[in-house]
């Protein structure tokens, strides 16, 4: 079996120590309180570094080369053959068994778990000695590049024109992962997550923002919102600003140890917020100014078992787990998977293992597919932008239709 914290026997101490610097510099926490340990999906779990030696008479590989499959495949690219299964080794084969399962519509593959057990040891050797590719290597879909045109078509226009909102981003004289209008950077070979917010009244506070993922020429959808649940603060909520942020893999819920998952978190500084009084963003809310805030994630938001988000997530931006839309623009039904609140990550409901279910998704295929720079540009957009894009408007409205089609009661 190969899973978290498994490396090849050989693979010296040094080389693992030297592994988790890495992941304590991208993410600027090891993932536990303890020395030398890994975060596991279940609350308040750490993996330990372990040896596993592959069982070559049932067909087993080594950590070394079940890497090299998934990257000569197309879902480990930029990964480094090292021999040690660490988090984006596990995204890998969780991203893989997702492929297998609802692509290839092979449910013998089992649970999309990040574990490699006798059923998905065949599958890798299946795609091994067929020499197989994932559907998308080599190319890049129309629908990546009408994305990427809207994106740029967005920043021409705010450079020209500017809302008041945008205006006081660019006089923001302070330190935040917030950018400048100028400074919005849609190169297409970079990772993208775009945010869609529905501006009316009966829309706040909802599950009813549709994201896009945009990488390595894919797109992939998501249900969410993008508006505060709730608040403390008696400045109001904070809605997190239009434009362009800078994200970095890192961990959501911080304060509670035993209840810390992976999410995306500002790279640095802090991305740029208004407060509001209620609940409704208007222009009335800017008088008093922005503030850089650490705390505003892209995280998960239990299973979507709700229209309304509730009493949390104070400013976050919040993806649910039951369905997502993949590449192929095919809805995914990811209920027997999807964990409803944290308590169930890592068990198993009639069989099948517990995760964040889209979620898990979207931070599977990003760290799966990420080279070098350990960012993700998420821009978040009014339906109001979409208007110079009738291509995207299509996938929008599409999206919304597909996610309707969910239970979510």
């Amino acid at each position: 079996m190969i899973s978290l914290g498994k490396f090849d026997p050989g693979i010296p101490q040094e080389a693992i120590r030297k592994y988790l610097e890495i992941v304590k510099q991208l993410t600027g926490f090891t993932g536990s309180d303890d020395a030398g340990k890994l975060r596991g999906d279940q609350n308040n779990e750490v993996v330990a570094f372990e040896p596993v030696t592959p069982d070559q008479s049932k067909g087993e590989l080594s950590v070394a080369e079940v890497q090299g499959v998934l990257k000569n495949a197309g879902f480990f690219p930029f990964g480094q053959i090292d021999g040690i299964c660490g988090y984006r080794t596990t995204a890998a084969i969780r991203f893989f068994q997702e492929y297998v399962r609802t692509v290839e519509k092979d449910e013998s593959i089992g649970s999309p778990d990040g574990m490699l057990g006798p059923k998905a040891f065949g599958h890798i050797r299946r795609w091994r000695d067929g020499g197989k590719k994932a559907d998308w290597v080599g190319a890049a879909s129309e629908r990546h590049q009408q994305g990427i045109a809207l994106l740029n078509a967005v920043k021409q226009r705010c450079l020209q024109s500017p809302n008041r909102m945008l205006q006081m981003v660019n006089a923001y004289s302070g330190k935040a992962d917030t950018l400048k209008v100028a400074e919005w950077d849609f190169n297409p070979d970079h990772i993208h997550l775009i945010g869609i917010r529905k501006n009316t009244p009966d829309s706040e506070g909802k599950f009813n923002d549709v994201f896009f993922l945009l990488i390595r020429g894919l797109v992939y959808a998501f249900n969410g919102s993008t508006d505060p649940g709730a608040t403390s603060d008696p400045r109001g909520f904070p809605f997190l600003t239009n434009g362009q942020h800078l994200y970095r893999f890192g961990w959501h819920g911080f304060k509670h140890k035993d209840r810390i998952y992976q999410a995306l978190k500002p790279r640095a500084h802090g991305v740029l917020v208004v407060r509001s009084k209620n609940r409704i963003l208007d222009d009335s809310d800017l008088a008093s100014g922005l503030e850089a805030n650490g705390s505003i994630n892209v995280h998960w938001g239990g299973e979507g078992f709700s229209a309304d988000i509730g009493t949390w997530s104070e400013g976050c931006q919040v993806i649910t787990g039951k369905a997502y839309i993949n590449h192929k623009n095919e809805l995914v039904d990811l209920a027997k998977y999807a964990a409803v609140n944290s308590g169930g990550l890592g068990k198993y409901v009639n069989g099948n293992y517990q995760t964040k279910g889209a979620y898990t998704v979207l931070s599977d295929v990003v760290a799966a597919l990420s080279g070098s720079e350990n960012i993700v540009r998420y821009m978040l957009l009014t339906e109001e932008d979409l208007a110079m894009s009738p291509e995207v408007v299509g996938m929008v409205e599409g999206a919304r239709k597909m996610f309707a089609g969910i239970r979510w009661a």
